[in-house]
């Protein structure tokens, strides 16, 4: 008898062939990590009691780490998620650990640069984990490669890439959203410095047009025919109101943006600024959709009132963070402009 001849090709140890994760286990193993991931997302609700003081630049580091880990998850589950089970097993440890330490960052951030800071890093930090476990969801759902898998890792690049770009303090975070609040305010004046911009003379010549067919009652869209002499006088002063409220919230956040003060005192009185400037905003956005007809004059008025309120507040705000002169001067001119309005509505 023949014996038959050992092949030489190496072959792997049955072990290894046996470490093979199914695809059940490891999907198992990956919903186990998603679950703790969100448990763990807790703790950016609760500020620490002692802040500590970790600088964005640290916390910044930290996700850059996060997106060396996921990059390597990405690769080692290209090909599917029939990988060795100690390899993948090691892998989403050490993703674990980089989340862990990201979050740990986050929140020794929080605390000590105010409300809206805070928010904005907390955020960010969610948007971070839960890309992250999006991705351990997709990388170990099957053993067939994901096409979802690659979308998936981009995703948690954008969240890491988008923490670096925040502000990197409280006075920071609230210059740009009094900036954005600025720009709605923009945005009013320059819809209503459209109306009766058309003159006197064009009016007249559209006189002799052809009559247009009539638009649909939801038609929201207005003309400078659609309001009578009246409405078109209280429709300007609006407009002039509103262009005011731009230049006195340029007028503040303008000194704000500059001032390179992180005290914590002024950190507060820009928080209460900010509360102020957004329910500001909220009235002006008012009185522009009340310069509409029909005019509520009523409730326009009160809208402007309340808007004056508010930029009063905002301005002893403004002044308690360092900028008492401009905050007066801004106020003062405003005041003016309301005025000037508050006459219009009440001789209408």
């Amino acid at each position: 008898r023949l014996k038959r001849r050992r092949s030489h090709r190496p072959t792997r140890p049955a072990a290894v062939l046996d470490a093979r994760m199914g695809g059940g286990e490891l999907a198992a193993r990956g919903k186990a990590l998603v679950a703790t991931l969100a448990a763990e997302l807790k703790a950016l609700d609760v500020p620490p009691e002692v802040p500590g003081g970790t600088s964005m630049a640290q916390v910044s580091a930290a996700a850059e780490v996060v997106k060396h880990g996921a990059t390597k998850i990405q690769m080692l589950f290209a090909d599917g998620a029939d990988v060795p089970g100690e390899a993948a097993d090691a892998m989403l440890q050490d993703f674990h650990g980089h989340i862990v330490s990201f979050l740990a960052y986050a929140t020794s951030a929080l605390g000590s640069q105010g409300a809206t800071f805070d928010a904005g890093v907390a955020d960010a930090a969610r948007l971070v984990s839960n890309s992250c476990a999006n991705l351990v969801a997709v990388a170990t759902a099957t053993r067939a490669p994901s096409p979802e898998l690659k979308p998936a890792l981009a995703e948690v690049w954008a969240a890491c890439d988008a923490l670096k770009k925040l502000p990197k303090n409280g006075r920071a975070a609230v210059s740009k959203a009094l900036m954005r609040s600025a720009a709605v305010v923009k945005d009013v004046a320059a819809e209503l410095a459209e109306i009766g911009a058309s003159g006197d003379e064009e009016l007249d010549e559209k006189e002799n047009e052809p009559e247009q067919p009539l638009r649909h009652e939801d038609d929201m869209t207005f003309e400078d025919g659609d309001f009578d002499a009246e409405e078109l006088r209280v429709a300007r002063a609006c407009g002039a109101f509103a262009q005011a409220s731009f230049e006195f919230l340029k007028a503040l956040v303008s000194k704000i943006v500059r001032r390179t003060s992180e005290d914590a005192s002024e950190t507060e009185a820009l928080e209460t600024a900010l509360r102020e400037c957004r329910l500001f905003q909220r009235y002006v956005e008012e009185v522009g959709a009340g310069a509409y007809p029909p005019q509520a004059l009523e409730a326009l008025a009160a809208d402007a009132r309340a808007a004056m309120e508010r930029a009063q507040a905002m301005g002893m705000a403004v002044g308690e963070a360092g900028d008492v002169q401009a905050a007066a001067e801004a106020t003062a001119a405003f005041e003016a402009a309301h005025e000037t309005l508050a006459s219009v509505v009440e001789e209408s």
